[in-house]
C-alpha cells in the first residue's frame, strides 16, 4: 500500500491533522492556534524576550543523522535555549514549515510528536505558525517568546574586569555525537548521540545564574570559541581561559581517543551543545560554586578590544572566533 504524503491531504488537511495538544500553559493564552493570530498575556512586571532559529535539511540534519521526531524536538530546544541565555523563561512558540511535496504524512506526524514533547517538557504553548511547500528539503523556522523580570535580562555585553568565566555542564558533546553517528559507532556512545539529537535548553540554570548575578550569558550554539569571543567583543574586555579547565565528558574523551581527534576541537568549534557560557563577579561565584553543574574556566583580566586567550602549561595563544559559520563552513 502506497504511503500517504502531505500532497494527498493538502496544506489545510495537514494543518487540521496536526492541530491538537498545543497548550501547556493555559493561563497565559486568550486565543490559541487556528485564527489569523494568537492572543496571549504577559504577567505584570515582566519584559518580553523574542528570538528565532531555523533548521534546514542537509545543513542542520539529514535523514541519516536524525529522525523526524528528533528534528521536531530540536527546533524547539534550540529556540528555547536562546531564552536560557537571557535568563528568561520561554512561554510561547510559533513554527513555520516548508515541506517537500513527497514528505510522508508519518514523517510530519513524527515531527510534531517531537515538537509537542519538547513544548510539554518546558511548558511552552505552541500558538500556531505557517506551512508551505519546499522545492528542496524540509525547512523549519521557529520563533519563541519568553518572559523575564523587568530590566533583568542578561546580555552579552555585561562582563566586567575581574569576573569569573564559566560554562555549564560539559561541552563538545553534540559535535562528538555527530562524529559518532557519522563513524557508525553511535551505539557505543549513547549519551553523545542524545546530546546531538535532543539537546537540553538550560532554562532553570539560566534563571539561577541570572538570580546569582551573572553579568553576561551566551548559549553555545556555534562553539565555545565563538560564544566567548562574542562576549569579549560585546563587553570590550579581554578573557583568559585555562585549557585544562574546559569540562569534557568521559564519553567525549573516549570517542576522541578512538577517532584520533582532540576532543577540545569539538568543544571550541563544534557547537550545538546549547550549554551556557558567561561571567559573574568572584563574590557571586563563591556563593554558587559547587552547588550547580557550572565550571570556572577562566577570568576577565582587562578591558580591551574583545579578545580571548587560552593558556596551557607551555604557552598562551589568541583564540580566534572559529565556530560554525553558515556562509563559510
Amino acid at each position: 500500500m502506497k504511503e500517504k504524503t502531505v500532497t494527498d491531504i493538502g496544506e489545510f488537511g495537514c494543518i487540521r491533522h496536526i492541530l491538537k495538544d498545543f497548550i501547556y500553559r493555559p493561563e497565559s493564552v486568550k486565543l490559541g492556534a487556528g485564527d489569523d493570530g494568537a492572543v496571549y498575556v504577559t504577567p505584570p512586571g515582566y519584559d518580553q524576550v523574542i528570538s528565532t532559529d531555523t533548521m534546514v535539511e542537509g545543513i542542520h540534519f539529514t535523514k541519516e543523522t536524525m529522525s523526524f521526531s528528533d528534528v521536531g524536538y530540536r527546533i524547539c530546544a534550540v529556540n528555547f535555549s536562546d531564552m536560557a541565555a537571557m535568563g528568561a523563561e520561554p512561554v510561547a512558540f510559533v513554527l513555520s514549515l516548508a515541506l517537500p511535496k513527497d514528505l510522508s504524512l508519518e514523517d510530519l506526524e513524527n515531527c510534531y510528536h517531537g515538537i509537542r514533547e519538547c513544548c510539554r517538557k518546558y511548558s511552552v504553548n505552541l500558538l500556531g505558525g505557517d506551512m508551505t511547500a519546499s522545492l528542496g528539503g524540509v525547512i523549519l523556522t521557529g520563533t519563541v517568546v519568553g518572559i523575564v523580570l523587568s530590566d533583568q535580562a542578561v546580555k552579552r555585553s555585561g562582563a566586567q574586569v575581574g569576573d569569573v568565566v564559566f560554562v555549564t555542564e560539559t561541552v563538545g558533546d553534540s559535535a562528538a555525537g555527530l562524529a559518532a553517528i557519522l563513524h557508525q559507532c553511535d551505539t557505543d556512545f549513547p549519551s553523545l548521540t542524545k546530546r546531538h539529537r535532543r539537546p537540553e535548553a538550560q532554562i532553570q540554570l539560566g534563571k539561577i545564574l541570572r538570580e546569582a548575578g551573572a553579568t553576561s550569558l551566551n548559549d553555545i550554539s556555534d562553539g565555545l570559541s565563538q560564544e566567548l569571543n562574542e562576549i569579549a567583543a560585546a563587553s570590550k574586555v579581554i578573557i583568559n581561559l585555562d585549557k585544562d579547565k574546559i569540562p569534557l565528558s568521559e564519553e567525549t574523551i573516549r570517542l576522541g581517543k578512538r577517532l584520533g581527534t582532540d576532543p577540545l576541537n569539538w568543544a571550541f568549534t563544534g557547537g550545538e551543545d546549547y550549554e551556557l557560557a558567561g561571567t559573574m563577579s568572584r563574590k557571586n561565584w563563591e556563593k554558587i560554586k559547587g552547588s550547580h553543574p557550572v565550571t570556572k574556566i577562566g577570568t576577565v583580566c582587562d578591558k580591551g578590544s574583545g579578545q580571548v586567550f587560552i593558556k596551557s602549561k607551555n604557552e598562551t595563544v589568541l583564540m580566534i572566533p572559529k565556530g560554525y559559520d553558515h556562509f563559510r563552513t
